[in-house]
């Protein structure tokens, strides 16, 4: 490693680059929101349900600015956990809640296994703090975390964040590849290296 290179002004820059990114999803997100919740409400004939969907269409779009901003805050706390100093949002959820974010991301974390563990390999070479992947703070259970605790911050009902779950997996978790391989190819280029890399360079 480089020893010029300033560990935390890679791991802030790789987190604010991260939170960019995922504001961009979020973008994207709201684009299908409103398709994906009218087709909904009339897949079936609950009218109950159909009220549930248009309510929450409204909802979404009323509260739009002030989750994209919760959510970019709660992510930027994160920043903290790559020097394993715990982040301020573990104060806000319940054993239950991470639960309910372990499970909605666990699809993610399972895809991206292999680059995951990468990344957690270079932070921890930058570091000097091991961490596994899934309590990096770009991890998809951290992501997903701060989602859930953004919603429920602004009062979404039980309900109304059940149905949004779904389509934050969607449209955010499902499309964090390319993001974990840039952080992956950051890590690298800033000089900190796998174990295998390790291996390597010092039998090369």
């Amino acid at each position: 490693m480089d020893r010029s290179v300033d560990p935390r002004g890679v791991f802030s820059t790789l987190q604010k680059h991260v939170t960019s990114d995922l504001l961009h999803l979020m973008d994207g997100l709201y684009c299908n929101i409103e398709a994906a919740l009218f087709e909904l409400a009339f897949r079936g004939d609950d009218e109950s349900r159909q009220r549930h969907y248009f309510d929450l269409v409204r909802e979404m779009r009323y509260r739009r600015s002030k989750l994209i901003h919760a959510f970019a805050r709660r992510l930027q706390r994160e920043a903290c956990g790559w020097f394993g100093t715990p982040s301020s949002n573990s104060k806000a959820r319940t054993e239950v809640e991470l639960r309910q974010a372990m499970k909605l991301s666990s699809k993610c974390a399972a895809h991206f296994t292999h680059l995951l563990e990468c990344i957690a390999q270079r932070a921890a070479m930058g570091t000097g703090h091991a961490l596994a992947p899934e309590e990096l703070p770009i991890s998809p259970m951290r992501i997903a975390d701060c989602f859930l605790l953004s919603c429920r911050a602004l009062e979404f009902d039980k309900d109304s964040i059940a149905t949004v779950e779904d389509l934050f997996q969607r449209f955010i978790l499902d499309r964090l590849g390319p993001l974990y391989g840039q952080c992956n190819q950051h890590l690298q280029r800033s000089g900190f290296l796998t174990r295998d890399e390790m291996a390597k360079a010092c039998n090369g």
